[in-house]
């Protein structure tokens, strides 16, 4: 690409994205890394339909602010080693910087929604410290359950414990499933954003079922370890590790994306015109 001012921003944009995940993957779980790169892909489809009108054209000292706010992001980025609470605001603050390196502040509504995406990020953080952690685990333990006894397995469901004769899991606060469920309640935010639904009920509905989808995605994911354990593959073994903590628990992610897209989809079909009636087949003369 020609080295234009629009495609400059654009490489600066990558770039910052880029980091910006890198510096997830480097210092949290790999459920949080692939959020990271939902919102952002979510900004980028918030944006996609201005990226041929969009010609960089910002103001003096908004150039001056963008750049000093980059350059504090990335120098902020580089100290972060594990939980650290301002690492979800770096995305919002690198966004606003880029907005302020391409128009004035008065023409900053453009990147209203890619924004707002971004902001999930923070919206992600708030949600984990304000859900509830003790009842979200116990229920999670009971439905585990549930799941296990309809399989005709010889299940005992007591408090957070899930057992079967040969052994079981506890659920505690990081496998509870509230990770998930603040993901699919943000990608519902990302896909009204990028796919805006206008019936205030389907709305509601919506943020009804992503939570609820998130919820059973896990208990299916606690059972499946629960089965594991009372099999002898407990904690340590390469099958209970993969699907606890590893890549293996982010199929369970990516089930609960897919089932909530089409729940999504059915909602936003029932606001689409209907098709235009065919001409019925002319026969011969």
């Amino acid at each position: 690409m020609p080295p234009t001012p629009r495609n400059l921003w654009l490489a600066l944009c990558a770039a910052v994205a880029i980091q910006n995940v890198a510096v997830f993957q480097s210092s949290q779980s790999e459920h949080i890394t692939v959020f990271a790169v939902l919102v952002w892909g979510g900004a980028v489809i918030c944006m996609e339909d201005q990226f041929e009108d969009l010609e960089p054209r910002p103001a003096s000292w908004g150039l001056i602010i963008g750049t000093l706010l980059l350059v504090w992001v990335l120098a902020r980025s580089a100290v972060i080693l594990h939980w650290d609470g301002l690492l979800f605001a770096l995305a919002p603050i690198a966004g606003l910087a880029l907005g302020l390196l391409a128009e004035k502040p008065a023409n900053l509504g453009r990147f209203r929604d890619p924004m707002l995406c971004l902001m999930l990020l923070p919206g992600f953080a708030l949600l984990m410290r304000i859900l509830p952690e003790a009842p979200i685990s116990l229920l999670t333990a009971q439905v585990s359950g549930l799941w296990l006894s309809i399989l005709g397995l010889d299940v005992i469901v007591n408090s957070r414990s899930v057992l079967l004769p040969g052994g079981g899991v506890q659920v505690l606060g990081p496998c509870n499933g509230l990770d998930l469920m603040a993901q699919i309640l943000c990608v519902a935010v990302i896909f009204l954003l990028a796919f805006p639904i206008r019936s205030w009920s389907s709305r509601c509905l919506l943020f009804l079922v992503a939570p609820l989808i998130g919820l059973i995605c896990n208990t299916f994911r606690i059972a499946l370890l629960a089965v594991l354990a009372g099999h002898g593959h407990s904690k340590g073994s390469w099958w209970f590790d993969f699907f606890h903590d590893s890549t293996g628990s982010l199929v369970f992610s990516g089930v609960a994306v897919l089932a909530f897209g089409m729940v999504y989809m059915r909602l936003l079909e029932r606001e689409l015109p209907p098709l235009p009636a065919q001409p019925p087949q002319g026969g011969g003369l």
